[in-house]
């Protein structure tokens, strides 16, 4: 083979990934949510970036969860917005959702996730919270044509990845998978968590009712959730019999927490995924 031929194939294959990539639409969609209070309900709306395939599918859901900054003035700044990621998902045939919490970004409503004290945090109550706003999507999944909301995969990163494990314990029909990326509250500063104790109690009560798989990647450098905390945490899973695939990623940058959000990691974690997606039958 002559070193022009190889030269006009590896252009050629060069445009054709740019025009498939080039087929994924990219939208700010926005989602009502009903907030139920003491002075009744409210309506209120998250913000959402939507990556979507060429087609009319119905194509799977993979709903992509943001973490919380450790700063409370930084909420506002959060896009939630993963772009590489959610197209490199979107290209092998899901529509990418990545919602907006209230309390973040330009999504409306009060911050709902506190777990007010370190000493004594209330983190279930907080991941439910959480799972709320995750499950609003859903419910806007479900008014589009194109999505078939019977294949459905949560992702969250941190905060967004303790999300997705309280929506999880709840069982909600369509969701067949779940991907945790070092889900986990209460860190306030490197290596300390509040009350590991509670968090520990608090995935277990959120395993005793899980029945959906998992894959989990906690980063061997993680220091928000490290490795003797993230161990306890999959622990709790097994004691319960969870199906979950618990990966240690060797030590990724200054921070192993930014596995996943960094962008330029994708191919970091993108064939595990894949082997997970195949093995619960996302696609089809």
């Amino acid at each position: 083979m002559n070193q022009k031929y190889l030269l006009a194939m590896c252009s050629l294959l060069l445009v054709s990934s740019s025009l498939f990539a080039s087929q994924i639409s990219e939208q700010t969609v926005q989602i009502p949510m009903q907030v139920k209070g003491f002075w009744g309900t409210k309506e209120v709306t998250l913000e959402a970036t939507e990556f979507k395939p060429e087609g009319t599918g119905p194509f799977p859901l993979l709903l992509i969860n943001h973490g919380s900054p450790r700063n409370p003035a930084d909420r506002i700044n959060l896009s939630g917005r993963y772009p590489a990621q959610s197209r490199a998902m979107a290209n092998e045939g899901f529509v990418v959702l990545n919602p907006v919490r209230r309390g973040y970004g330009k999504s409306t409503g009060p911050w709902a996730e506190n777990y007010f004290s370190c000493s004594s945090p209330a983190y279930k109550e907080a991941g439910l919270e959480t799972a709320k706003d995750i499950e609003a999507a859903i419910e806007y999944a479900k008014s589009k044509p194109y999505i078939d909301v019977s294949r459905i995969v949560l992702v969250g990163q941190s905060a967004g990845g303790f999300g997705v494990l309280a929506l999880a314990s709840q069982n909600l029909p369509g969701v067949i998978g779940v991907v945790n990326f070092a889900g986990g509250r209460g860190s306030q500063n490197a290596d300390t968590v509040c009350n590991p104790e509670r968090l520990y109690q608090t995935f277990a009560e959120f395993a005793a009712t899980t029945k959906v798989p998992m894959l989990w990647f906690y980063a061997q450098n993680d220091h928000y959730f490290g490795p003797a905390i993230a161990s306890r945490l999959h622990q709790a899973y097994k004691e319960k019999s969870v199906d979950v695939t618990f990966i240690t990623p060797a030590p990724f940058g200054d921070d192993g927490h930014a596995f996943f959000s960094n962008g330029k990691n994708v191919e970091g974690w993108k064939t595990d995924v894949m082997l997970f997606i195949q093995k619960i039958g996302a696609l089809r």
